[in-house]
């Protein structure tokens, strides 16, 4: 089945746009969605990391006492702004922030982590995680001050632009090349159905990517122009319309009034809305006659459910002027929630964040694809050989790069695992452990000259250190992985993905060295007819 194609002109236009824009963004997407494939994990893979976020949660644990406990101690009713996080899967803790902003213009913030089986309150607990903030936050660079998260966002908008490009120059035969993946004959052919058919296969999963991925990225810098033109560089409106609560003047020199409890008004917000999880309560004027309650109420199985309600703490009265209702929101307000939430796959469960994560290794191999697709094209006699060894080079650079984030995240996750978790400056620590070690095993790519090694040696080395992952953990906490299991199976998810990647990569390497080397692609030798 053939559809209408595009004429000559447009065809070579749209092809050689495509080739450019993908080439240019290839290492930069492939690490987007390599990160983000395990970042998709992030809460899962942290109780892995740190004993203290696996501790169980009290279901007797009384609110009321745990915010007494922490007011005796910093006397909340001070601070502007009291929030509260509910101890759950991934905070096993009661949190409670308090901030407040000086005469000096300067903020002042209090955090406290209450026990919800002791009701002891800890000033802080060594919550922080390594492995999984580090690759949570390398899949939008934000690594690199100020502009990190800009430049994913505009590698996000010129991946749109790629995938647009590519479905336009394959239509005509879109459906005949779907059908033609083959795995004989010359590379470049092979390079190209395999290009094709997994760019189809993932088609929409990429398109969601890219459009919710530029839209996260370049926001800020879309309501740049307005911040600084029109309010004259005032942020605040911003966050007005992001928190309504915020809009509320309330008097801070009111007196103490005779509020509901934090518990009474959370049973009432539970009563009425069964079926949604609340998360997260912030108080303003703690104490106050007027003081005010906004909670944060969400379902993980929709997409557009999650809401903001505020209520006076004196009657429980909803400020419907004000609060953001996860049934009557405007329309506005339920797209930015569902960009999210498709953007981080919150709203399926765990078999969508799996679907997600294979998804996300198919366009990493489509994005290798088809930087080999450009390199096979161009190893012909209509390039010199300077050219033929810049193609190769920059090849050879770019499949270091990729290909070495599979053993470099095994690295972190080994440093994450191996030093205590009460090292001093333990975070930065494994952070330079795991760039250092990217970096070296990057540079050590470039020694490899052909591309069958560079594969087969990242697969080796990625596959040994995976299994090195499991053994680690048994040698750390002394327990076995089926005794993990017993106690908590999402922990053993980690050690046994692990295992199983491994082994994938070992076979792999081993299996594709006799299938790539007959047809690899060294470094181009210097002919005299091409100089």
């Amino acid at each position: 089945m053939k559809l209408k194609g595009l004429g000559k002109r447009s065809y070579n236009v749209l092809f050689h746009t495509h080739t450019v824009s993908g080439i240019v963004i290839s290492f930069a997407l492939f690490v987007i969605f390599y990160a983000g494939a395990f970042a998709l994990f992030r809460h899962d893979i942290a109780q892995w990391e740190n004993p203290y976020l696996r501790q169980k949660v009290n279901p007797d644990f009384s609110y009321e006492k745990g915010i007494a406990a922490v007011d005796s101690l910093y006397n909340l009713d001070w601070y502007e702004r009291v929030s509260v996080q509910l101890p759950g899967p991934s905070m096993p803790y009661f949190r409670v922030d308090g901030s407040i902003t000086l005469p000096d213009s300067t903020n002042k913030r209090i955090t406290a982590f209450v026990n919800t089986q002791t009701y002891e309150v800890l000033e802080n607990i060594n919550y922080a995680t390594t492995a999984s903030d580090t690759i949570y936050h390398l899949h939008y660079f934000d690594q690199i001050p100020t502009w990190g998260r800009i430049v994913s966002g505009f590698v996000s908008l010129f991946f749109l632009f790629a995938i647009v490009t590519g479905l336009l120059i394959h239509w005509q035969n879109l459906f005949t090349k779907f059908y033609a993946f083959v795995r004989e004959g010359k590379w470049k052919l092979i390079w190209t159905n395999a290009h094709t058919v997994l760019g189809v296969i993932g088609l929409p999963f990429q398109v969601m990517y890219a459009v919710t991925g530029a839209f996260f990225g370049i926001l800020g810098l879309l309501l740049a122009p307005s911040i600084f033109l029109v309010r004259d560089g005032e942020t605040r409106f911003v966050n007005n319309v992001r928190f309504p609560d915020l809009k509320i003047e309330l008097n801070r020199d009111a007196a103490e009034g005779n509020n509901l409890s934090f518990t009474e008004i959370l049973d009432e917000m539970q009563n009425k809305y069964p079926d949604r999880e609340i998360v997260y309560a912030s108080i303003r004027n703690y104490k106050k006659e007027d003081a005010i309650i906004t909670f944060r109420i969400q379902d993980h199985h929709q997409l557009a459910t999650r809401g903001r309600i505020t209520m006076q703490m004196k009657d429980g009265k909803v400020l419907d002027d004000y609060s953001i209702n996860p049934y009557t929101k405007p329309y506005k307000n339920h797209i930015q929630e569902m960009i999210r939430r498709l953007h981080y796959g919150e709203f399926g469960g765990g078999l969508l964040r799996i679907l997600y994560f294979i998804l996300s290794m198919i366009t990493c191999f489509m994005i290798i694809t088809g930087v080999l697709i450009w390199r096979t094209a161009r190893d012909n006699k209509r390039y010199t050989f300077r050219q033929r060894l810049f193609h190769h080079r920059v090849t050879k650079v770019y499949l270091a790069i990729c290909l070495s984030m599979f053993p470099a995240f095994a690295v972190i996750y080994l440093a994450e695992k191996l030093m205590p978790i009460d090292l001093p400056d333990r975070v930065s620590i494994i952070n330079q452990v795991f760039f250092i070690g990217w970096l070296l095993l990057t540079v050590s790519g470039w020694f490899w000259d052909s591309y069958s090694r560079q594969n087969k040696n990242y697969l080796v080395i990625g596959g040994i250190l995976s299994l090195c992952i499991p053994l680690a953990n048994i040698y750390v906490t002394g327990h076995t992985i089926w005794e993990v299991w017993e106690s908590n199976p999402k922990i053993a998810y980690v050690d046994v993905t692990w295992f199983i990647m491994g082994m994938i990569a070992l076979f792999v390497a081993f299996k594709l060295l006799k299938i790539v080397k007959k047809h690899d692609s060294p470094e181009p030798q210097k002919q005299r007819q091409y100089v």
